[in-house]
């Protein structure tokens, strides 16, 4: 492209936008070249060759600035490019209305120059700075990507362990909850059991001194841990049910057979001598010696078994008491004493 040919009469206009242009053939374009309407294209270098023009490239890239993205956008939007497109414009305008010969660094151009001269110096290190910033901005928003896409991966996964624990949190209250109510239950019928094993013992208590002395011996284990006040007892209640069921089980067993036994026993007058003696039951008892001279007839009473010599029974008890140990081949009815109460 050739440059434009002359610059004469041209001279900047102000518009009502707040744009400027240059009256004449030349103006500024959307691109910061200088446009001829009256030939086509655009000259690339604005630089007059025939005037020492001071509008270099770098100027008309500032101006690109306040044309960028409009018609004509106002200047005033930008405080300093305004000021530096005044300056180009105001300088463009005294080299164009100068002749060559006499342009000259004057006072009052010289400042101005200078003045220009450091804003764009300032101009171009700015640019600098901020290709600078966006530069590094570009690599750092990268790593605070990656870093956000970690952090929203790891958020991802705290929400689904979050949402698991609920579940496990949720099922475990209502895991908890049965169990609270199973425990009420429980508890309900623990004291229903302890109301009734209190009952059993306070039954059971006045009849164990009406155990025989075979079955007391049988039971010793038992009675050692059955209490004697059940309100104050610190027996667990499946240990004192467990003590119950002991004595009514030996008891109905002892009760459902004919017991025989050999003993020691005392008499009235305070001899002493081996007896055997044969249980009914719980009902009632016999015993004789080995001859059927010592004999008597037993019963259970309020505090304890009964004894009742009976001498004259003696051959009928002993004769009982060798059918039971097999001695006597032949059975036969024996009548003997029986007290009922």
């Amino acid at each position: 492209m050739k440059p434009v040919s002359s610059t004469q009469d041209l001279e900047p206009t102000f518009v009502s936008s707040g744009a400027f242009r240059v009256a004449g053939n030349i103006r500024l374009s959307h691109f910061c070249h200088i446009r001829n309407p009256r030939r086509k294209g655009y000259v690339e270098n604005p630089m007059h060759p025939h005037k020492n023009l001071f509008v270099t490239q770098a100027m008309w890239r500032v101006a690109s600035l306040a044309w960028r993205g409009n018609e004509n956008p106002p200047i005033t939007r930008n405080p300093l490019l305004g000021a530096v497109m005044g300056l180009v414009v105001g300088l463009y305008t005294l080299q164009a209305q100068t002749p060559p010969t006499s342009m000259k660094v004057t006072s009052e151009t010289g400042p101005m120059i200078d003045s220009t001269r450091d804003t764009i110096a300032k101009w171009v290190e700015t640019k600098q700075l901020i290709s600078k910033e966006k530069s590094e901005w570009i690599s750092g928003k990268d790593i605070l990507s990656e870093r956000v896409r970690l952090a929203e991966a790891e958020t991802a996964a705290v929400k689904d362990k979050l949402k698991e624990i609920e579940l496990a949190v949720a099922e475990a209250q209502k895991k908890r909850d049965e169990l609270s109510a199973e425990n009420e239950k429980l508890k309900a019928t623990g004291d229903k059991a302890k109301i009734r094993i209190v009952a059993l013992e306070t039954q059971l208590r006045p009849l164990l001194k009406m155990f025989p002395d075979p079955l007391k011996e049988k039971l010793k284990p038992i009675l050692a841990r059955f209490p004697e006040d059940s309100e104050k007892s610190t027996a667990s209640l499946a240990e004192r049910l467990q003590n119950v069921l002991g004595l009514v089980d030996q008891a109905n067993a002892f009760n459902s057979a004919i017991t025989s036994v050999k003993e020691l026993r005392t008499f009235p007058d305070g001899t002493r001598a081996e007896v055997t003696t044969v249980y009914l039951g719980l009902a009632q008892a016999y015993y004789t010696n080995s001859e059927g001279t010592l004999a008597g007839v037993g019963h259970p009473g309020p505090d304890g078994w009964v004894w009742k010599p009976e001498n004259a029974q003696g051959k009928k008890i002993l004769m009982a008491v060798h059918m039971l140990e097999g001695k006597e081949k032949v059975a036969t009815f024996i009548d003997l004493p029986v007290k009922i109460q």
